[in-house]
């Protein structure tokens, strides 16, 4: 895990989540909606790097079936990935 500490994805969350949102409604029908939030967030960030973005994939449990809408299900994913991150966070601080 090279992430070095969590970023504030939620200062940006609604820009952020629409900007998503539309990039998913671009792709074919069978785009995966957490690869692109994945691809995405890793993209805006300056610590989240491929070996982390493959963790990440391999870590989250979304239920994407429970959100309302692609802004829900992309807020969704973006707060489990915060969370992951978080984790990541005090592992290091603790190690």
């Amino acid at each position: 895990m090279s992430c070095r500490h969590s970023e504030d994805l939620s200062q940006r969350t609604i820009p952020f989540v629409e900007s998503i949102a539309t990039t998913v409604r671009g792709q074919p029908d069978s785009a995966d909606v957490e690869a692109v939030v994945l691809r995405m967030v890793a993209r805006r960030s300056d610590s989240i790097d491929l070996p982390d973005v493959l963790e990440l994939r391999s870590l989250l449990d979304v239920d994407g079936a429970q959100a309302d809408t692609l802004e829900e299900q992309v807020a969704t994913i973006i707060s489990a990935i915060e969370a992951e991150l978080a984790g990541w966070d005090r592992r290091e601080v603790a190690a």
